[in-house]
């Protein structure tokens, strides 16, 4: 099948940067890159791409070869993507969709952007990668190198919940803790791939973690036969998610694939919206602010636990490009939210997706979100990443007496309880 050719664009002021070698920043503005497919005489056409999707006979994100950045499958160990499309129902009169990311190897929606980063990076020759990470693109980075004999370093704020410390070591990644926050652990990885032959994966600085999670809003416009949710609800950080699924949905129009482009929700917590203050201070404006609101996260939702989103400007762009919304939620409402996930639809998240439950919830009870709309949430990782959390949604445990019957050589032997 004929393919596409591709170049780096900036995401704020468009300056067409050299493609070949992994490039990070806009060498005019420092903003962010991003991946922009060229249109050419050989370009496939929509029936071509979806034809090529079928016939695929490989599992997982790389299916979706066609419509990525790099020339072919670079034969991955682990399956990344392929995840379920799990339909809840009838939910508050809207009816839900959960995007089960937590059925990645490492367990979240970090993996599809991995597994793109260092196939590209292989392909380039990089012997090794660095990441900063709160804890789940470290597991990821960790996890997806692992796989390929690749050497893996995660710099990690001290707060990063040990489940998640657990898995990065197991993969047997390097992890240097910092004493910082996760903004410090940012700089110090970026400092760290100055090397050619290392690979800087920071979510967002990195332009390909946005191609790889693109590819999450390719299996829920497929799973739902190329027709497009009403919106999508997006956990909500640094902003690479809400940049990348926005970016293949937008894709997907672009090409002729789907009719539509659905609204996207950015979830964000209280103490972590920094995306949120942005986009309510300039939503009605046509300049959106070039560097972000700075905030002190102080968060059950580690995940999003961000001072400084590090994909601001792609992040406030996806929300115009798809007639967006940002709701904010507190910590009481993740722990609402996270027991009914569990409790309801036997779905336990870590508190991130928790957020977007949260949000969805007050997007319904606003009117927001219309009665009878199709909604998908993103589920981004799994409640065991995150267990110490469980302290704080769970209801008090119920301690029963001790059961004992008496045996027949007189002594009390251990029955069982009602």
């Amino acid at each position: 099948m004929p393919s596409f050719s591709y170049r780096y664009a900036c995401v704020r002021c468009a300056t067409p940067q050299t493609w070949g070698a992994i490039r990070y920043r806009c060498h005019v503005c420092g903003q962010n890159l991003r991946i922009q497919r060229k249109a050419n005489a050989n370009a496939p056409s929509a029936t071509d791409i979806v034809t090529a999707f079928q016939e695929s006979e490989t599992e997982g994100m790389w299916r979706y070869v066609a419509l990525l950045p790099v020339e072919a499958h670079w034969g991955s160990r682990l399956r990344v993507g392929g995840t379920p499309l799990i339909d809840c129902g009838d939910d508050g009169g809207v009816r839900l969709r959960i995007k089960d990311e937590a059925r990645n190897p490492s367990g979240s929606l970090k993996d599809r952007a991995t597994e793109l980063v260092l196939a590209i990076a292989k392909s380039v020759g990089c012997k090794g990668a660095v990441t900063a990470s709160t804890g789940n693109a470290g597991a990821s980075l960790a996890c997806i190198a692992a796989s390929q004999a690749m050497a893996a370093t995660v710099v990690v704020p001290a707060s990063t919940p040990l489940a998640k410390l657990a898995q990065i070591r197991a993969y047997g990644a390097n992890v240097c803790e910092i004493g910082g926050t996760y903004d410090d652990a940012f700089e110090i990885a970026e400092r760290m791939a100055d090397d050619t032959l290392v690979c800087c994966r920071n979510t967002g600085v990195n332009p390909f973690t946005r191609e790889g999670k693109k590819t999450c809003a390719y299996e829920i416009a497929e799973a739902m036969a190329w027709r497009v949710p009403d919106w999508v609800i997006v956990p909500t950080g640094d902003g690479n998610i809400l940049s990348g699924i926005a970016a293949g949905f937008l894709d997907l129009f672009a090409l002729g694939i789907t009719s539509g482009i659905p609204r996207l929700m950015a979830a964000q917590a209280d103490s972590s919206d920094s995306i949120a203050r942005d986009w309510t201070a300039h939503d009605e404006t046509m300049a959106l602010p070039v560097s972000p609101t700075a905030v002190a996260p102080n968060t059950v939702a580690d995940s999003l636990s961000v001072s400084r989103p590090r994909d601001h400007f792609a992040a406030l762009h996806a929300l115009r490009a798809t007639r967006g919304t940002c709701v904010v939620v507190n910590d009481e409402c993740i722990a609402a939210a996270s027991r009914t996930l569990a409790q309801h639809f036997g779905l336990w998240y870590e508190p991130s997706t928790a957020a977007g439950y949260a949000a969805l919830q007050m997007g319904v009870a606003s009117g927001c979100i219309p009665s009878g709309a199709d909604v998908v949430l993103l589920g981004t990782g799994s409640g065991l990443k995150s267990p110490q959390s469980f302290n704080g949604v769970a209801e008090p445990l119920a301690v029963l007496p001790d059961c004992r019957a008496p045996g027949d050589d007189g002594r009390l032997h251990r029955g069982t309880c009602p």
